[in-house]
């Protein structure tokens, strides 16, 4: 198996001047904030999704007291959030792939009035390299990340997001039922849908727990409990791996499902080594 590289599919490009510190804005006009290793006060409004953007790719960690009062969703560099009830001021930890960042979001949901649809955090570095990156972005782009991001838009970003690439299209799956991508049993692994772009084939696989208890997912070893190991459990020959959420509920529950989403240089049955025939067979070994 190749390496693998995961992200929480994209990243955002400020334009904004290079001298800019802090900016507070009307609610039809993003906040921007500097991050500056103090946690940001992040206001919800009940029922009002707010998007939350980050200078690099991220996954995130919700506190247990307020996983089922709120949704979240990582895509494109985003957090979106949508508080679901009131709660009092909770800490979220997010994380940026690309240099392991953290940022620290203080939350916290209630009646307000109003609040802005749009939160940009910007850090020192995003915004002095800003006029490098964004004249070399699509010199050096990957299209392993820009396919990842793509088919992650298609599948979870809001509607309004959810744009069209005409360099990527769809292509017809070989099959679609189960198949014994990630061993031991404890996932059940079907692919959903691939697109190809530059000779690239992405494949968003939907993974559903098996198990009578939450699993935490990742690629490398973890002191966390039950964790699985995907760089140890996953079959096939892959040039990335990209996981939608970094964990799984137990069997039954709301959250027991996520997508995983593999790119190859080949199609998914000849990156698996299946033919139709025996890819019907148990995903356990």
């Amino acid at each position: 198996m190749k390496g693998y590289a995961h992200w929480s599919f994209g990243r955002w490009l400020f334009s904004v001047a290079l001298g800019l510190v802090v900016v507070t804005a009307t609610a039809d006009t993003p906040e921007r904030v500097l991050w500056e290793k103090r946690p940001i006060n992040v206001q919800l409004q009940i029922g009002h999704e707010r998007l939350i953007h980050f200078p690099d790719e991220i996954r995130y960690w919700l506190p247990d007291s307020i996983k089922h009062k709120v949704s979240v969703l990582a895509a494109n560099g985003v957090l979106y959030i949508n508080a679901k009830e009131p709660f009092t001021r909770s800490r979220i930890r997010v994380q940026g792939l690309s240099n392991q960042q953290i940022f620290l979001l203080d939350v916290m949901a209630g009646e307000v009035d109003t609040v802005g649809d749009e939160l940009i955090v910007i850090t020192q570095k995003s915004v002095r390299n800003l006029s490098k990156e964004s004249t070399s972005h699509k010199s050096t782009e990957d299209w392993r990340i820009r396919l990842t991001r793509y088919a992650a838009q298609q599948l979870y970003a809001p509607e309004r997001l959810a744009g069209g690439d005409s360099a990527i299209k769809r292509i017809a799956l070989e099959l679609s039922t189960p198949v014994p991508l990630i061993r031991g049993g404890l996932v059940e692994t079907m692919p959903i849908t691939s697109w190809q772009g530059n000779g690239l084939t992405v494949t968003a696989v939907k993974m559903r727990n098996l198990s009578m208890q939450s699993l935490q997912l990742g690629f490398d070893q973890s002191s966390a409990l039950p964790f699985l190991n995907l760089n140890d459990r996953l079959r096939g020959d892959w040039l990335t791996a990209t996981l939608q959420h970094s964990d799984l509920g137990l069997a039954g529950s709301e959250t027991d499902t996520t997508t995983l989403y593999l790119v190859s240089d080949q199609s998914f049955l000849e990156s698996l080594k299946l033919t139709p025939l025996n890819s019907k067979q148990s995903s356990g070994e």
